[in-house]
């Protein structure tokens, strides 16, 4: 065994300050890189000289590699440290956003995003590990809400920049842009995490456990990336990739509990708070992640906002979650977690209902109010169950439990994605049919309305195809509105934790 021993003397002043600054730059430029691609598909494909499902590979393959490397950051930060397995990371990161910028064909760039993936799983966790390092234990607090605003701000701001440096330059600096990122974050953390690393040790590879991780991790996140795409399990190929993820993930968590030295340690789920700390962020996130996608959809598609009008519409729910991170970093060490996170479960089932009542005459306020107000309820929500995942746990198990979560939370994100973008379509054509069914000529409203469209079916279709829509976005609404109440007492079932006072 190579030991490092480990600095418990915390950071103070301006190299706190730099050191948060430069571990939640590396956090924003890794989530961002996860949503900045979508929108420059259509581009990326058309300039490369492949249909747009072809394009889609651009973010299934870095997802699916993301997700397979992402579970690893626990055995690989124990083998190699922390401080040095992160630094790894941003060169890696650094180095394969350039080489994405630089493809000049979807082969080579889909490759790129494979090894980009595969060798950034390990920051957003890690960015997270260290920063509490860098921080007295009563003072956790803080630098959660600090890092927390990361993973709320990122997701906002990647398509509309993708959108911008897209339209306006070319899609190759969607990538070129995490180049200066990634080396600020390299200088400056190379220098003031010294002394901060990690005890080393040299466990035996778990050969199995990493075969059957690939396995599971890459097979059920191109399920989600691709199941749309292949109308779901109408096709072979998506059944195929479904047996193999639920064969994989049911022998890999038996072998990995049994196993002395597991790649991904399932042993923390043991842990009462740990457990259900996951499964409210993976169910809450899917919520917040799935309402994320849905209004833009509804505002381009059905109400004829521009992408750039979309952006603006959605992006108010980061004002209030950044100027509350002072408040909760206070809050989480005086009050209950649990009566945070109920405030906050609540806050997004009254905007699920308030948003249940848009229509398709709504004014550009009218949407962009609940976004204002949900935004008071994002810290609340994601603090204090950063908090309860890494409670009680010895700091060498930290970067572990992280990784673990982020990694359910980032796969609840495609999950939400995919179920939303599905039943959306689903219920347009519900209430499709249910609306046309109306239209026969014992029916003196629907024939008012088709004269006033001078008999023009074609035109009459794509009226009751937007009513349609507009209804299908209620429902989904009501819906979030319902699953958030519904796992209020689920929050209840956590043990409470103890409050540090400075």
């Amino acid at each position: 065994m190579a030991n490092s021993p480990q600095s418990t003397q915390w950071l103070q002043g301006i190299k706190l300050t730099a050191a948060t600054f430069s571990l939640a730059m590396a956090a924003f430029m890794m989530v961002l890189d996860t949503t900045i691609a979508n929108v420059a598909v259509p581009t990326i494909a058309g300039n490369v000289g492949v249909s747009v499902d072809q394009g889609t590979w651009v973010i299934t393959a870095f997802g699916a590699a993301n997700a397979i490397s992402m579970p690893l950051t626990g055995f690989l930060s124990h083998r190699f440290g922390e401080v040095r397995l992160f630094l790894f990371a941003v060169i890696g990161f650094t180095l394969t956003s350039f080489l994405c910028g630089t493809a000049t064909s979807m082969e080579s760039l889909v490759i790129y995003r494979i090894l980009q993936g595969a060798v950034s799983g390990s920051i957003a966790p890690l960015s997270q590990s260290l920063l509490l390092r860098c921080y007295s234990k009563e003072k956790r607090g803080t630098a959660l809400a600090l890092w927390t605003l990361t993973i709320i701000v990122a997701p906002i701001v990647g398509p509309i920049l993708g959108g911008y440096l897209t339209d306006n330059y070319h899609w190759s600096w969607i990538f070129f842009i995490n180049v200066p990122i990634g080396i600020f974050v390299l200088i400056s953390c190379s220098m003031l995490l010294k002394g901060k690393e990690t005890t080393r040790s040299r466990p035996s590879i778990d050969y199995i456990g990493i075969g059957l991780l690939v396995f599971a991790a890459g097979s059920l996140q191109m399920l989600l990336d691709l199941g749309k795409q292949h109308d779901w399990f109408q096709s072979t190929f998506i059944i195929g990739l479904g047996l193999v993820a639920l064969v994989s993930w049911g022998v890999m968590i038996i072998w990995e509990y049994y196993h002395d030295n597991p790649v991904v340690n399932v042993r923390l789920f043991k842990n009462r708070n740990f457990s259900l700390a996951v499964l409210i962020m993976g169910l809450g996130y899917g919520i917040y992640f799935g309402s994320s996608v849905l209004l833009p959809l509804w505002l381009q598609g059905v109400m004829g906002y521009t992408a750039t009008w979309a952006g603006l519409a959605t992006s108010p729910s980061g004002i209030l979650a950044v100027v509350s991170a002072p408040m909760m970093a206070y809050l989480t060490r005086k009050v209950d977690l649990r009566l945070i996170l109920t405030y906050a479960f609540v806050n997004f089932a009254i905007v699920g209902f308030w948003r249940a009542n848009f229509s398709l005459d709504n004014s550009f306020f009218i949407i962009f109010l609940p976004q204002l107000v949900v935004g008071a309820a994002t810290m609340p929500f994601l603090v204090p169950l950063q908090r309860m995942i890494i409670d009680g746990l010895p700091s060498s198990q930290i970067a572990t439990a992280v990784a673990l979560s982020s990694f359910f939370r980032t796969l609840s994100g495609s999950f939400s994605s995919s179920v939303v973008t599905t039943a959306w379509d689903d219920r347009m054509t519900f209430h499709y049919a249910r609306i046309a069914e109306n239209f026969t000529v014992y029916n003196q409203y629907s024939m008012g309305y088709l004269r006033d469209v001078h008999g023009n079916i074609s035109l009459m279709s794509k009226i009751i195809m937007r009513q349609a829509y507009m209804l299908s976005t209620v429902d989904l609404f009501w819906a979030t509105g319902v699953i958030c109440l519904c796992l209020v007492p689920i929050i209840w079932l956590t043990k409470p934790i103890n409050i540090e006072i400075e």
